[in-house]
């Protein structure tokens, strides 16, 4: 553990040294890498947090994740709606039947909820007759809370202390939980006043 460590140091240090370039390179790689919505992202979030610091590293991976995504669902819808469009129609419809009206907030809810791969969750949106503005807000909003514990848990990992002494409660502590449940809760009313409404 100590030899990762020293690895970790020397790392820490080529990035103190080439910041902007690292910056640029570490950017550059975690947009390619969510643009193909390839599983392991937290360990990289994580890094963020560890060589740039909560602010920088927060920056870096929501706009990394969510323009990532992005791409992902553009390419993904297009490919869906060009080999096997009436299916597409098909289960689009019956979704927007009940999403129409608060397709932002069940978006969201979608997004925020942890644990469905990211992979799985924007080939899920791909089926949908969403906009690109719905997308990209939802995808910015919903990420947000996980991606900033998981920045804050890498900016943390200072010593072999911090990684002995760690439980999965130190990244979804039940005060996040909380957080989140409050969230869904709020975008929960909003659906049913919309619907009430209509």
């Amino acid at each position: 553990m100590d030899i990762f460590f020293n690895f970790l140091d020397l790392l820490k240090l080529q990035v103190e040294n080439n910041f902007f370039y690292s910056l640029f390179f570490i950017t550059f790689f975690l947009l390619i890498y969510n643009s193909f919505s390839i599983p392991g992202n937290i360990i990289f979030i994580a890094s963020t947090g560890y060589f740039f610091g909560i602010y920088i590293g927060f920056i870096i991976s929501i706009l990394t994740i969510v323009f990532g995504s992005l791409l992902f669902f553009i390419f993904s819808s297009y490919f869906l709606n060009k080999f096997s469009p009436n299916t597409i129609k098909k289960y689009s419809k019956q979704i927007d039947k009940y999403i129409s009206n608060s397709s932002i907030e069940f978006l969201i809810i979608f997004r925020i909820i942890p644990g469905t791969p990211l992979m799985v969750q924007n080939l899920i949106l791909s089926f949908l007759n969403i906009s690109k503005l719905k997308f990209f807000l939802s995808s910015f909003i919903g990420f947000s809370p996980l991606i900033f514990i998981l920045v804050f848990f890498g900016h943390q990992l200072n010593s072999f202390e911090n990684v002995k002494s760690f439980e999965i409660t130190d990244i979804i502590s039940f005060k996040f939980l909380i957080f989140i449940f409050v969230i869904i809760t709020i975008l929960i009313i909003r659906i049913i006043y919309k619907k009430n409404k209509h």
